[in-house]
């Protein structure tokens, strides 16, 4: 009855679909030359940390040129790296299967492997510094609620723009600190900061991915998904700041503000839209307004002062 309307590949693909809509994206032709382009980059500029670790870790937490406080909150902050790339290596995996092209599903496996890397990166320098810290609490809501995003638009903006951007301004503040503030010593900086300016050129390529990707994916959507979106990206940019705050005492001993960090992040993240066009995105100044409100919500909630 239904031969030459349907071919066997459309009945199993409806039957699939309602079981709930699994599909394999089959097509090759490459839609996004520039993201194809940096595919290619990334796998230009793999790199072995095996290769690098007497050059980086050939000293000791005495050699460093810390304080005990300082090396304590070095450790605490740290951690928060490490916990971050351990949630960015999940959920570009996660994308991976997610994302309809060929040429970007290729780049965010690069990309998986550059936050398994990072990973091992913070595991070298942790096991200098002191050890990994429990996980900050608000850093631990947003990465779960990243993870349990089911949307792909939400998920990229989530992971390559608003976590890698705040990874951008905190490694950019940490190598700085280290350098200029605290005059580590020249091996605590091979320790910690060399590392860190490595995995800074991953992460500005991830982020190059988000800018140059998410127009065409937001670019069709309806009133009622930007909406969605937009609520969902203030949730995560109030948790992502909630997280800073959280440290400030860690920050304050290794003489960070946390304030100029969140004000780095938020430049980076206007230039990107910038960039983009991204009017469904959260504009910074709806961020800056709430930064009072989430004051006083986190000192409530990590009991920094009293209420």
């Amino acid at each position: 009855m239904f031969r030459g309307i349907w071919s066997v590949e459309d009945v199993i693909g409806a039957a699939l679909d309602a079981l709930g809509g699994a599909r394999f994206h089959t097509p090759a032709d490459v839609r996004f030359e520039k993201v194809d382009r940096l595919y290619r980059n990334a796998k230009r500029d793999q790199w072995n940390l095996d290769d690098r670790r007497d050059r980086y870790f050939a000293t000791t937490a005495e050699e460093m040129g810390l304080t005990p406080e300082q090396l304590g909150a070095s450790m605490r902050l740290l951690s928060s790296f490490y916990y971050g790339e351990r949630g960015a290596k999940v959920i570009s995996s996660q994308l991976v299967g997610m994302v309809p092209d060929l040429e970007a599903s290729k780049f965010l496996a690069t990309q998986v492997v550059d936050e398994a890397r990072h990973v091992e990166v913070f595991e070298a320098i942790l096991a200098k510094v002191g050890g990994i810290s429990p996980m900050n609490p608000l850093l631990n809501a947003l990465l779960t609620d990243l993870g349990r995003c089911a949307h792909r638009e939400e998920k990229l903006i989530g992971m390559n723009m608003l976590v890698e951007g705040l990874a951008l301004g905190a490694f950019k503040t940490m190598c700085r600190t280290l350098r200029d503030g605290l005059h580590v010593s020249e091996a605590g900086y091979r320790a910690v900061g060399e590392p860190i300016e490595a995995i800074l050129r991953d992460e500005s390529r991830h982020v190059g991915f988000a800018v140059l990707y998410l127009p065409d994916l937001i670019g069709t959507s309806s009133l009622r998904r930007r909406a969605e979106i937009r609520l969902r990206q203030l949730v995560w940019l109030g948790l992502l700041y909630a997280s800073l705050k959280y440290q400030e005492r860690d920050q304050d001993l290794m003489g960070v503000d946390h304030i100029e960090v969140l004000r780095e992040v938020l430049a980076d993240h206007e230039e990107r839209l910038a960039e983009m066009g991204g009017e469904v995105l959260v504009s910074t100044d709806h961020m800056r307004r709430l930064i009072p409100a989430l004051d006083r919500l986190v000192d409530r909630v990590a009991g920094l002062r009293a209420a």
